[in-house]
């Protein structure tokens, strides 16, 4: 197959691309690297095509050639990070929505399969737990707090999709939830595994946001990747939405634990855990509802949290 992946560069879709060229796809990345890193990528091997350019600008897209014969695109560039959410929420939502359009617009173009990434902060604030398909959306009044550029955006990003479903365009939706992994950003815009272990391996401590109690569902890179073939591949899910995340919800303060224990284990230094206040509109839980990701795409998490911590702390040290 021909497959464009936007955002190919950054952590889940270089893990992507590496995957799809070891199955002998020929892929083009569309990455500004304003995240991702071209390293990240094997540009030696002749089936991947690597475009520095702007997913939100159709320009772009015309730098692709023969785009008729794209066979399925994988929507992945977006803005994420909580920090940049309350920074810069203008921007986060320029990004995320007009990259989303105007990648729609080109497998409308193509008539070629699409694969949008959306995310369960799509949900918002709603605490129906698991989080399934009819769950409400619940966003708070919009003078509280920025957090939800992100999931608003993902949130309207998904209504586009499924716009594009009733115009004949094969399209499908799924939510990675708390993905983590090696490659994954750990400075203070990253995300919370990586934010954690690089705190103790560079500084001896551990920040908690609130006191915890919070829950994630962390899903390992591998197991992201395997469900976001199976969405691009099986025949016949247009507009089906699929969560892609561990049924297994931990704690913040137990990730930390963990974390720290490992980091032990691993350097022989000891790590503090500390508490700070957490960002305003943080989600208390998230725990996904596997029904259709088990019915149709046969997936579900298969790495242990155990056996993905170490592989993502030994990725940094």
């Amino acid at each position: 197959m021909r497959i464009l992946v936007t955002g190919g560069a950054g952590f889940l879709g270089s893990s992507l691309v590496e995957s799809l060229v070891e199955q002998e796809h020929e892929v083009i990345v569309l990455d500004n690297c304003w995240r991702g890193k071209k390293e990240h990528l094997h540009l030696v091997d002749n089936r991947i095509v690597f475009i520095e350019q702007d997913a939100c600008d159709a320009d772009s897209y015309r730098m692709i050639e023969n785009p008729d014969s794209i066979d399925l695109v994988y929507h992945l560039a977006a803005i994420n990070g909580t920090k940049w959410f309350h920074e810069e929420p203008r921007m986060v939502m320029d990004v995320n929505l007009n990259s989303t359009l105007r990648s729609l617009e080109f497998a409308e173009e193509c008539n070629c399969r699409y694969v949008f990434a959306s995310s369960p902060e799509a949900f918002g604030e709603s605490e129906r737990m698991p989080l399934g398909n009819d769950a409400p959306s619940l966003f708070p009044a919009s003078h509280l707090h920025q957090r939800h550029a992100y999931g608003a955006s993902k949130y309207l990003g998904e209504l586009a999709v499924q716009h594009a479903v009733r115009q004949g365009l094969d399209a499908r939706i799924v939510r990675p939830f708390n993905g983590y992994g090696p490659r994954l950003l750990g400075d203070e815009y990253g995300q919370v595994v990586s934010m954690m272990m690089e705190s103790a391996l560079l500084r001896n401590e551990i920040i908690v946001h609130g006191d915890g109690s919070q829950t994630r569902s962390l899903t390992f890179i591998d197991d992201l990747v395997t469900g976001l073939e199976a969405a691009g591949s099986i025949e016949g899910l247009a507009g089906l939405s699929f969560n892609l995340g561990s049924e297994d919800e931990l704690s913040m303060l137990e990730l930390a634990e963990r974390i720290s224990a490992l980091v032990e284990q691993e350097t022989g230094r000891s790590t503090i855990v500390r508490f700070e206040p957490g960002h305003p509109g943080d989600s208390k839980r998230r725990l996904p509802d596997l029904t259709l990701t088990k019915k149709h795409l046969n997936w579900r998490a298969m790495t242990s949290l155990e056996d993905g911590l170490l592989q993502t702390l030994r990725s940094m040290l």
